[in-house]
Parts: C-alpha cells; structure tokens; sequence
C-alpha cells in the first residue's frame, strides 16, 4: 500500500494561514510527548475524513519526537524551531539516497506525518513556538512534498482478465496452500492454539512453545494471520476450529484462496507491535515495488545488488526490503528476472493484500 497524503494542499494552506491570525499572547504550556501523542491520536480519531490510517500515523510521529528529543536537548513537542524540521527533512533526504523505485513513498510518509502532526498543533492550540517558527517548519516541509511525485496505490493497479480456472490453479499451487489444507483438517480436533501445536499443525519445525502464541513466531506468524483473516480457521477461546471459508477453501473455490492468499500479503507487510522505523520504512518500499510488479512499467530486478558501501541504519533498510521480496520471490508471488513481476493469475489476491496492509500500524493477531 503506497504513502497517502495525510494533510491536503489546501489543508496545508490553511494550516499556515491560521498561523498568520494567531495571536502571539497566551501560548499554551508545553505537554510532554506522551501527553502531545494522546492528544494527536484524539485528533486524528475525531478527523470527519481522515486521509490516512490515524494509527500509523501516530507511530512515525512517536519515532519522530522521540528520536528529535534524543538528538535536541532543548526539543519542544509543542513549540519546533526550523532546526527539527530539518532534521525531519535530512531523515526523508537519507531514505532517498538509497536511490530505489520505492523510496519517495517512504520520505513522503515522514514529511506528511510531521505536516499532520503541526497542523494538529495549531488547530488545537497547542503550538507553544513563535508563528515565524512555525512558517518556517510549514513552508520547508511542505516544499520537500511539493517537489516529490505521487506514490502507487492499489487503486493504480488494473487487473488483467483472467478466466477462474486459471486463477484457481495458480493460487493452489502456490507452497503456503497444503500448509494451510494441513491446518484445517488439525483445527477439526479442536486442539489448544499456540505456537507449538500451530507449528506442527503448519509442517514447519522452529523452536517453539505452548507459551508463545503463534504470532510470535516468525516463521508461522504470516502464515497463521493468513488462515484467520481468510476465514480458514477460527481460535475463539483459545480452541482451534475450522474457519467460515474451510470448505470453500478445501474445494479450491477461487475467492477463499484468493482472500487467504490476500491475508498472507497483508500480514507480511503489516508492522509489529514494536517501533521499528526501518522494518516500517522497508514494508513500504516493498509495497512500492509490489504494487510497481503489476503495472506495464514493473521495477528492474535488482535482489542481488551489494549494499556493502551503505552504513547503519540505510543498510539495515535496503537489507530488510531485500530479504523481505526475496521471500515474496520463494513464496511464488514474485517472479524476479530482468525486471520484477506479479504472475498476471496472482494479481488479484496480491493487490487485495498490498491494499489491506497495515504498513505502519500495528496488526494484533493472536
């Protein structure tokens, strides 16, 4: 799912021109982080149309402010100098040096979030810094989002025709399916649900215990969220049972596999619980990529490229975002040759998976 624009132009407009009208007597106290956060996610929860998931956007700003009062002793949620919003800028301007197809949607995510976040300040009356300073955060941030192109969404995407049968083969083939036959028929005894017996139920040997859940497992977390949310199988209570599209599934009817499938894409590109800006940042790029594999100009195939003369945190990312569509690639979603592609028969499922990821939020499934 590509990076959309949290904070409109006109949106933007205003923002600044509120700045303009404020009265500079009676400037609020500053709130620490904590309290700003909670304020913000109320403020976004209460938006009549939000423009993005109030989730994650909350999240890139917690990693924001935090990381700005680490670096700046004298930071204030409330009340930024030019200063931090540069310092916001050279964190977008580093993603973009790793020069890939998906990194503006991953920049622009950062920029847009600090542009919501100050434009929660100044409707709520929260902005505790001069209104110069706050012109100067708008005006540098905005003309960053400016000079940037739009990013992909799913709806950029048009499916190819592709007669069922086809579709429905294709899918089956794919390697999670028998894994996922093998979870339904355990799920009929009504065994226990954790890591363990999901594991041995899923045919994957990893260490694991009947005091993990399988979502903590990664190497059956994605497969595990994919059988719930494609309705292949229930753990109400704790209790495993089949799903409300078992059967459906187990006759390779075409919109079970392709909601399982869906499921599965979702998972793997949804955040964790932890604040993780590069495992984030890198599920966007793979986003990108994954929703670029499907238009008539897909990204080069680059999965071996060395990364050696990248430092820290960038190696980090162009690490993950490899790692990450190398296991699209073995789970047969990819195919990855002079240039990356998504087989025409698996569009559908993968698109509606790209579309219902959590890139930046957090997806709890137990």
């Amino acid at each position: 799912m590509g990076a959309q624009r949290p904070l409109s132009r006109g949106q933007k407009r205003a923002a600044k021109s509120a700045a303009r009208r404020r009265k500079r007597g009676g400037a609020p106290t500053p709130s620490t982080i904590d309290k700003a956060l909670g304020r913000f996610s109320d403020w976004l929860d209460q938006a009549e149309e939000p423009d993005s998931d109030p989730r994650a956007t909350v999240r890139v700003i917690e990693s924001l402010l935090r990381e700005l009062d680490r670096v700046r002793p004298q930071f204030s949620a409330t009340g930024w100098v030019p200063d931090d919003a540069h310092l916001v800028l050279d964190a977008a301007e580093s993603v973009l040096a790793q020069d890939t197809d998906e990194a503006d949607d991953a920049a622009l995510h950062l920029v847009f979030s600090a542009l919501t976040y100050l434009a929660f300040l100044d409707e709520s009356d929260l902005w505790s810094g001069t209104d110069a300073d706050f012109e100067h955060c708008m005006d540098d941030l905005t003309s960053f989002v400016d000079s940037m192109p739009d990013t992909l969404t799913a709806d950029d995407v048009e499916l190819p025709d592709v007669p069922a049968e086809e579709e429905a083969a294709a899918l089956a083939d794919l390697p999670m399916i028998p894994r996922w036959d093998a979870l339904i028929e355990w799920s009929r005894s009504g065994d226990a649900v954790n890591a363990a017996t999901v594991g041995a139920a899923l045919r994957v040997t990893v260490p694991t215990s009947t005091f993990q859940g399988p979502a903590d497992v990664p190497e059956i977390a994605d497969l595990w969220s994919g059988a719930l949310l494609g309705g292949l199988v229930t753990a109400a209570n704790g209790v495993a049972a089949p799903g409300p599209q078992a059967d459906a599934f187990t006759a390779r009817d075409v919109p079970a596999l392709r909601a399982a499938v869906a499921g599965y894409v979702s998972s793997t590109l949804s955040a964790g619980s932890e604040v993780d800006v590069s495992a984030s940042v890198a599920a966007s790029f793979v986003a990108q990529t994954v929703l670029a594999a499907m238009t008539p100009d897909p990204p080069e195939g680059n999965l071996d490229e060395d990364y050696g003369s990248l430092e820290g945190e960038d190696r980090r990312t162009a690490e993950l975002v490899t790692a990450h569509l190398k296991s699209l690639v073995d789970d047969g979603l990819l195919v990855d040759g002079e240039v990356v592609l998504v087989p025409p028969q698996l569009q559908h499922a993968v698109r509606d998976g790209v579309a219902e990821a959590d890139v930046f939020g957090n997806r709890d499934l137990d």
